[in-house]
């Protein structure tokens, strides 16, 4: 072989073994596919990119399960929600309930319209009930399926509009809420306004649209429908929307009805156009749901009022020693406590978001596009208008002397969005530090992912311990007054709403008194009575104002059989107590005499014993009374006063501190 050809084949060898050195250290440094998913999913993470969000309808259903749970097992938390909502709808339905000095025609500080839209709900509830205790819970229930409407709207619109992951984080926070448990059941002018703020935000949260109206009139109203026809106070949420959408310009197209897309050349004078818009929306909402309330409330009081302004006028403008300072008033860090107890560490979460966000728009500017300033700036203002209905809220309630947990309702969608929109800042800070660190790609990923995840199980966990420690320590109320329907005799097959069967259809039988003293301001309302039986109250060491009861609207009818004179009672439908005025009735919270019975009037009394309290002259211990007194029924119920603030506060399984009354239904012993 020649010389050449040996060097060249020994060449070709030396290059063949290079070659296959090279390849198989490439294939040892190349990445594993373990490897490359991993560093996809770690990248997932920290982006947008796949992730996880719920339909509207999976959204619905499982927070359906939530309220449905609220409404059977829920506990009247307001004695308000029961005298000025739930006496006047069963008013309304059986002719008897108690009036509160609101519904006098005197004041006429709480609207019939609202009442009667229940009414509506009620009366179709109806037909499913057996009995109308029932429909008491029937009411929950469609409350319960309204509340979880709205909530999912708001949902997905955070979700598709703001972030998955911000939505994620607000659908967690409402799901265990225990603020929501108590909310989205009641029966309030609160729990309404706070539903068409979650709808009308539905609407607000996306962006404005110069060609079409749609998002416009919807999210005004929604405002109007909670501010009319709820809550007054409740439209100040809607300031921020007006904000966005005069300083907003938003889409420049829209899609038409045969789905194609429709631009518009931005118009020099489209502010103008937008306030045009607003103020014609605004108008043409307000009048067509104020007039059919007017006439409404006209036709119960029989006096022209529009009760939304006589609300503002007593609430903001009233006289000295009126309005709703005489009914106490509550330190300014009342609310924070508050949100605390229903939303915990969420809520420390969304009093920071502002804070969060004004970081965020030094921190991450760069991480917005943009050549100029304010072009880097322009994001996080837009996110500030978003933040800016819960400080407005939570700034002229702080303010205000007379605080109860029910007036912080309208502000819960924006306790869980602020919250979660200070979840997702703080989410890429944490990811930003651990880089700082030298973290890889996967830690970072997985550090975000379990702070989070972290934060929202702990923020679940105290949410379920207050929920069941409220619906496991005050829920005797309901227990005990559902005795009363065992009470009847047992072969009592047609009148099953009536102790009397024959009580409809003799007008000689009176009714049945069950008397309250100190407990008074737990009755659950009249739902929970047979219908010959009547709310008396004695004399406790309660000195404010109580209901009165309506004047009933049933008479009494005579007519002759056989010979024999009968009697049976009938609906009158003319409504008369609701245009009388009572007298008694003040705007000062002055006790009213005539407002008691004697205990001898009483043939059930409700009370509860409290072992560690002391025992006054009005206030005796009727549970010892053998004599006079044979329980019925008793449920333990938690004597808050002198039991433990954090024990009592949250359920722990062994938990110490913890004292306990008993609330009884007692029945008055008739001599043989």
């Amino acid at each position: 072989m020649p010389a050449n050809q040996e060097l060249r084949s020994r060449s070709n060898k030396k290059t063949s073994k290079g070659a296959k050195k090279a390849e198989a250290a490439a294939k040892a440094s190349a990445p594993r596919p373990q490897n490359v998913q991993a560093a996809k999913a770690a990248r997932d993470l920290l982006t947008e990119a796949g992730t996880f969000s719920l339909s509207f309808n999976t959204a619905f259903r499982i927070l359906l399960i939530a309220r449905i749970t609220s409404a059977l097992f829920g506990v009247i938390q307001d004695c308000d929600e029961v005298f000025n909502y739930w006496e006047p709808l069963h008013y309304l339905q059986h002719g008897t309930g108690m009036q509160t000095w609101e519904y006098s025609p005197e004041f006429g500080i709480r609207s019939w319209a609202y009442i009667v839209l229940h009414s509506i709900l009620a009366t179709t509830s109806n037909i499913l009930a057996t009995h109308k205790m029932q429909i008491f819970y029937l009411l929950r229930l469609i409350f319960a399926t309204i509340s979880a409407y709205v909530e999912s709207r708001f949902y997905r619109t955070v979700t598709e509009e703001i972030n998955p992951h911000v939505g994620r984080y607000v659908f967690v926070a409402l799901f265990f809420s225990a603020g929501m448990f108590n909310a989205s059941t009641a029966f309030l002018p609160s729990s309404f306004a706070m539903w068409t703020t979650f709808l009308a935000f539905s609407y607000a949260l996306r962006p404005p649209n110069q060609i079409s109206n749609r998002r416009t009139f919807r999210a005004v109203l929604c405002f109007g429908l909670g501010a009319l026809l709820g809550w007054p106070f409740s439209a100040v949420v809607g300031i921020p929307f007006v904000i966005d959408e005069i300083m907003v310009y938003g889409h420049d197209g829209a899609v038409d009805a045969q789905g194609r897309v429709v631009q518009i050349i931005r118009p020099a004078n489209w502010r103008l156009q937008r306030m045009n818009r607003l103020a014609k929306n605004m108008i043409t909402c307000a009048v067509c749901i104020s007039v059919p309330i007017v006439l409404i409330d006209y036709f119960f009081y029989r006096r022209w009022m529009l009760v939304p302004l006589n609300i503002v006028l007593y609430n903001v403008f009233g006289q000295e020693n009126q309005g709703p300072n005489i009914f106490g008033i509550e330190p300014w860090y009342y609310y924070i406590i508050n949100g605390f107890l229903n939303f915990n560490i969420l809520f420390l979460l969304a009093l920071a978001s502002a804070p969060f966000a004004l970081i965020a728009a030094f921190v991450d500017r760069e991480r917005v596009p943009g050549s100029t300033l304010s072009d880097k700036m322009w994001p996080y203002i837009q996110l500030g208008i978003k933040l800016l209905p819960f400080y407005i809220w939570m700034t002229i309630f702080t303010l205000q002397p007379h605080k109860e947990e029910r007036f912080l309702y309208v502000a819960y969608p924006f306790v869980a969005l602020n919250a979660a929109i200070s979840l997702f800042l703080a989410r890429g800070w944490v990811s930003r530090t651990a880089r700082a660190f030298g973290a890889s790609v996967l830690v970072r990923a997985n550090v975000v992912r379990y702070v989070n995840f972290a934060i929202l199980i702990v923020y679940s966990i105290i949410s379920i311990s207050r929920i069941t420690a409220v619906t496991t320590r005050y829920r005797a109320p309901a227990q005990v007054y559902s005795a009363l329907w065992q009470e009847r005799a047992p072969d009592q097959l047609i009148n099953l709403d009536y102790l009397q069967e024959n009580y409809p259809m003799d007008g000689t039988l009176g009714e049945v008194n069950l008397c309250v003293g100190k407990e008074w301001y737990r009755f659950p309302g009249s739902y929970f009575l047979p219908s010959d039986m009547r709310l008396q109250f004695i004399k406790s060491d309660f000195d404010g104002m109580l209901p009165k009861p309506f004047i009933p609207d049933i008479k009494t009818v005579t007519y002759e059989e056989n010979g024999e004179l009968l009697t049976y009672r009938a609906r009158e439908y003319s409504f008369k107590g609701a245009r009388t005025i009572q007298p008694g009735f003040n705007s000062h919270n002055k006790a009213d005499p005539d407002a008691y019975v004697s205990i001898e009037q009483c043939d059930y009394l409700v009370d509860a014993d409290y072992p560690l309290r002391p025992v006054s002259t009005r206030e005796p211990r009727y549970v010892q009374d053998e004599k006079n007194w044979e329980i019925v029924d008793c449920a333990p119920m938690l004597d808050t006063i002198n039991s433990n603030q954090l024990s009592r506060a949250f359920y722990v399984p062994g938990s110490g501190g913890l004292e306990w009354a008993d609330y009884c239904l007692l029945k008055r012993r008739r001599s043989s």
